[in-house]
């Protein structure tokens, strides 16, 4: 009887009966409820299909609790910020350098690399519309651990599967236009890349390059996962494989989204980047100084709490990216996201999606836990 398919079952089944509307039963629903029961019953007579078709119902999960919800049209601002940047690029134009309309307020500076617009370029120009892109991202997270599954055992990954599949918070930031989701989407598919590109052969070698690459895009899409490479970089290190190639390939790649519009205008760009930092300046969100203005005003610790946030995160990025020992890819994972939580706990100013992202990422290192170094050579040793 494996228990993480049972937990991951009983997730199934808690988030069935909470989102089933009893005036009008929703019929996938209703099936994805009777089918962890079914499950759960084949899970404990030793089916070797119940994890399989556990992972499954996760993705069925994850379609369900977020196709069931309508974009919000008075959202947040960044994909109507990036619908607008999109159109200025298209007409020659430099986005970091104009006066953006949609942005709350107008003229709001555009915070994010152009790997971000690379990623919403393509929907944009098929569909005309990006404001579902964030839904399917968040369903392709539940499908990339899935298919980890293939390489790990699905019953390694049933469980965080089909926690991130019925995590409300996820299916809401998929549709309130923020970009967190499609953000860690990018991390949780290089991290499953790097699962499969194992043992000898060209797949395995061009996988690892893909790994990089997508990388390398998620970087230069949000600055939180740069935080993310050190740890990953650490753990393909003492795993003997090439971790500076990789290293390369991904700040490679992110400075090939970055180039074209630094070149284009320096000041412009730094500015806008350099704003993601500055451009919110009162206390709010999510925060240990906002918990702390219940007590009082937090204002005279904002400077101590700036220390700990950039020299703090600093010291533990080069500690970890220097003398940490990891154990396994799973555990490289979870330290780029408890790294990425450091900056956001001692910010001034940390909104809800921010934690989205951090929970894809977390889901994924869960998932890849059990990928110890002993199982992944999949490059030889370094030089």
């Amino acid at each position: 009887m494996n228990s993480t398919v049972l937990a991951a079952l009983a997730v199934a089944f808690f988030w069935a009966v909470e989102g089933i509307d009893v005036n009008a039963p929703q019929f996938e629903r209703v099936a994805i409820l009777v089918s962890a029961i079914a499950l759960g019953w084949a899970a404990m007579r030793n089916s070797p299909l119940a994890a399989f078709l556990t992972c499954w119902l996760a993705v069925l999960v994850a379609i369900s609790e977020r196709m069931r919800r309508d974009p919000l049209l008075d959202g947040s601002d960044v994909l109507r910020a990036t619908t607008e940047a999109l159109g200025i690029v298209a007409q020659g134009g430099n986005p970091y350098a104009s006066f953006l309309h949609s942005t709350i307020p107008p003229g709001s500076p555009l915070v994010y690399p152009p790997g971000e617009l690379a990623w919403y370029a393509l929907p944009q120009w098929l569909f005309g519309d990006i404001t579902r892109v964030d839904t399917w991202a968040g369903v392709l997270i539940v499908v990339a651990i899935v298919v980890a599954g293939l390489r790990l055992r699905f019953d390694a990954v049933a469980l965080p599967a089909m926690l991130y599949a019925g995590w409300g918070i996820a299916g809401y930031r998929a549709i309130d236009g923020s970009n967190d989701v499609s953000a860690s989407a990018l991390v949780v598919f290089a991290c499953v890349a790097l699962v499969f590109a194992t043992g000898e052969g060209p797949w395995p070698r061009r996988l690892f390059i893909a790994s990089a690459a997508l990388f390398g895009w998620a970087i230069a899409f949000k600055q939180f996962s740069l935080l993310v490479l050190p740890p990953v970089a650490r753990y393909l290190a003492v795993s003997g494989a090439r971790w500076r190639r990789y290293v390369v390939i991904a700040l490679g790649v992110a400075a090939t989204f970055v180039l074209p519009f630094f070149v284009r205008d320096p000041g412009a760009f730094i500015g806008d980047q350099l704003a993601a930092l500055s451009f919110h300046d009162e206390i709010w969100g999510t925060n240990l100084l906002h918990a702390l203005a219940q007590l009082g005003d937090p204002a005279p610790l904002v400077p101590l709490f700036a220390f700990v946030e950039i020299v703090g995160t600093l010291v533990l990025l080069v500690i970890v990216a220097t003398r940490w020992n990891a154990p396994s890819l799973g555990a490289a994972v979870l330290l780029g996201a408890g790294l990425v939580l450091v900056p956001l706990l001692f910010a001034k100013w940390t909104t809800q999606p921010y934690y989205a992202y951090i929970g894809g990422v977390i889901a994924c290192g869960l998932a890849l836990l059990s990928l110890s170094r002993t199982r992944s050579a999949a490059e030889p040793p370094s030089a």
